[in-house]
């Protein structure tokens, strides 16, 4: 193969994998979504386990934490969101803390110890969804 062959077989598959769906981009987005709500999962049980009663109308803290595919505004435009779906006000006033409450910043700890994690697991979504668009096997 010449190296001008090579050029143009590189530069097709660096166009392909430039131009992901937006469903390709949320499957990316999805698998580092997961990895962050595992780790806010098990940061929120170390720093605020469930020992006060059944958690009031909505449940504990702890199951509150979801990953979906799409915006906060539920568009499908290749995004992922990871957060609290209905204590999301009680999250933020024990991370960031309150006049009488003093923040612990678990969530920011949590974000920031899962970085590389999300990162690697995008990274394999990636090279799956860029395998299969260059023919390789699922």
């Amino acid at each position: 193969m010449y190296f001008n062959e090579a050029l143009d077989q590189w530069q097709k598959q660096v166009t392909e994998a430039a131009k992901l769906t937006a469903k390709q981009q949320e499957k990316i987005t999805k698998a580092g979504a997961d990895v962050l709500a595992e780790k806010l999962t098990e940061t929120t049980k170390a720093k605020h386990p469930n020992t006060k009663g059944p958690g009031g109308e909505y449940g504990h803290l702890t199951d509150d934490i979801a990953s979906a595919t799409g915006d906060v505004d539920g568009r499908h435009d290749g995004k992922s969101v990871v957060g609290f779906t209905k204590k999301e006000f009680v999250a933020r006033f024990l991370n960031d803390g309150t006049k009488y409450i003093r923040g612990d910043h678990f969530v920011d700890n949590a974000r920031d110890d899962a970085k590389d994690a999300v990162c690697e697991a995008e990274a394999a979504e990636y090279k799956k969804i860029i395998s299969k668009l260059n023919g390789g096997g699922d």
